[in-house]
C-alpha cells in the first residue's frame, strides 16, 4: 500500500471531542472559557460532512480541491487540507468555518498531509521533489504572503506527521512497511534537532496535554508516555485515533464485519481508558478520514 492510499485510509489527525463526564472539571481555553463538545467531521463529498456526537444535525463544509488530509489547529481556528488539481498538488489554509481560504506557496514537487501548529501560524507537511512516494517533513507559515519553507527531516521516507499541542515537538513515522503496516514513530523538534525513537507503530496522535500519544499497532490502538514507557493496549480493532480536546475521550474508526473484502466503516468514541466504545453517526465507505470541528459556541 503506497502513501496515497494510506493517506486516504488512515492518516490523520481528529481534534475535538465528545461529552464531558458529569461532576468533573472542564478543560479550558487560553481565555479561561470551557472547551465544549465539538462536531464530528468525516472527509466526504465536497469536503467535510459533520454532525453532533449523537449523529444529529448533519451538515456539509465544502473544501475546494480536497484530496485526502485535513488538519485543524489545537486552538480550533485554522484549517489546512491537501489538494490535487490534475498533476499539481498543494495545500490550502482557511478559518475553521472554511472562510478566508488561500493556497500556500510551497516548494516545487508533491506536498501533502498537512499538520497545523497549535497556534495556527505554521503547518508541517510531507514534501517530495518528485512524485516517487519518498517524503520528508517541511514546515512553512500559514500566511498567504510567505514563501519560506524549511526542511525538518532528510530521511526521504516519512509517511505521517503530527504536531504536538505544546508546539515544541513533531511526531512522525518513517520506514513504514507494506507488510506490517507499521514503521518507526519518532519525535523531533520543529527545527529538526533532538530526534529520538518513541515506539513502533503508525498514526501517532497527541493527547491535548502533550503527555501521552495514542498510536496504531497491529490494527489496535495503544498509548505511550513520551519517553516510550507505559505502553499499553487501549482499544482493539481501530485506526485514525485522536484525543478529544479536553483529553477525556478518544475517537477512532473501525471497519464493520461484512464478509466481503471491503466493508463500510463507523466512527467510535471511547473514554480515555478505552472503556464504553460506542458508534457515532452513519456508516461510511472504507477509507474515510475523521476529525472534529469546534463547537460554534466555544
Amino acid at each position: 500500500m503506497g502513501l496515497r492510499s494510506r493517506l486516504i485510509t488512515g492518516l490523520a489527525v481528529l481534534l475535538v471531542a465528545a461529552a464531558v463526564a458529569a461532576g468533573l472539571a472542564l478543560s479550558r481555553n487560553d481565555d479561561d472559557s470551557p472547551l465544549l463538545a465539538g462536531r464530528i467531521a468525516v472527509v466526504d463529498g465536497c469536503g467535510l460532512r459533520h454532525m453532533w456526537p449523537g449523529g444529529t444535525d448533519r451538515r456539509e463544509l465544502c473544501l475546494p480541491g480536497i484530496w485526502a488530509s485535513v488538519s485543524l489547529s489545537a486552538e480550533g481556528k485554522t484549517l489546512a487540507w491537501d489538494t490535487v488539481n490534475g498533476t499539481q498538488s498543494g495545500l490550502t489554509v482557511a478559518r475553521a468555518d472554511a472562510s478566508d481560504q488561500h493556497p500556500l506557496l510551497l516548494p516545487s514537487g508533491v506536498n501533502v498531509a498537512p499538520s497545523v501548529s497549535p497556534d495556527g501560524r505554521q503547518v508541517a507537511f510531507l514534501h517530495s521533489p518528485r512524485d516517487d512516494g519518498r517524503y520528508d517533513i517541511w514546515t512553512t507559515s500559514t500566511s498567504a504572503f510567505s514563501d519560506v519553507a524549511e526542511q525538518v527531516t532528510t530521511v526521504r521516507d516519512v509517511s505521517f506527521v503530527s504536531w504536538a499541542p505544546s508546539g515544541d515537538r513533531i511526531a512522525y513515522v518513517k520506514d513504514w512497511s507494506e507488510e506490517t503496516l507499521e514503521g518507526k514513530i519518532v519525535l523531533v523538534r520543529p527545527d529538526g534537532d533532538d530526534e529520538r525513537l518513541l515506539a513502533h507503530g503508525d498514526e501517532p496522535t497527541w493527547a491535548p496535554d502533550g503527555k501521552r500519544i495514542v498510536f496504531v499497532r497491529a490494527g489496535n490502538l495503544w498509548t505511550t508516555a513520551l519517553d516510550g514507557s507505559e505502553q499499553r493496549l487501549l482499544v482493539r480493532d481501530g485506526h485514525s485515533p485522536a484525543w478529544s480536546r479536553d483529553g477525556r475521550q478518544l475517537a477512532f474508526v473501525r471497519e464493520e464485519k461484512c464478509g466481503r473484502p471491503v466493508c463500510k466503516e463507523r466512527v467510535f468514541l471511547v473514554f480515555g481508558d478505552g472503556s464504553d466504545p460506542h458508534t457515532v453517526g452513519p456508516r461510511f465507505a472504507s477509507g474515510h478520514r475523521v476529525l472534529w470541528l469546534p463547537d460554534p459556541n466555544e
